[in-house]
């Protein structure tokens, strides 16, 4: 089993924490990185990792990935996401749609530990798009 840890600290900024990580320091709060947009971060950068992990196995030429997610939030307490949609925009030579395809579905349904834990309690959908620079 696989331990994580972060630790938060109340900052010097008002209702603002300074996030300790593995990687460094980041605020997180009203003046700093906003806890529920750093999901949607988490999940784009979820499945992005897998994505281009497994294009490159299929040797694909991939020059660039872009992802743009948008979450809908419900009004009422806890405002957690009830619907999240993610558009991927994939850049290169000659990359297939059909291996893109593939790549999202394998991300979204095996190997995404982000959107298994948010598919549950949230609608998500995703779109794609394959930009030849040939």
């Amino acid at each position: 089993m696989e331990k994580k840890q972060v630790e938060l600290k109340l900052s010097d900024i008002e209702h603002t924490y300074i996030a300790q990580t593995s990687y460094g320091e980041l605020l997180v709060g009203e003046l700093g990185y906003r806890p529920m947009e750093l999901l949607l971060v988490a999940l784009a950068g979820c499945s992005g990792v897998d994505i281009s992990h497994i294009l490159k196995k299929k040797r694909q030429e991939v020059k660039d990935i872009k992802i743009k997610v948008e979450g809908l939030r419900r009004e009422e307490y806890p405002r957690i996401y009830q619907k999240i949609r993610i558009e991927y925009e994939v850049y290169g030579k000659g990359v297939k749609e059909r291996a893109v395809e593939e790549a999202i579905r394998l991300s979204v349904e095996k190997y995404c530990s982000v959107h298994a834990m948010l598919k549950p309690s949230c609608e998500i959908e995703f779109q794609f798009r394959v930009i030849d620079e040939a």
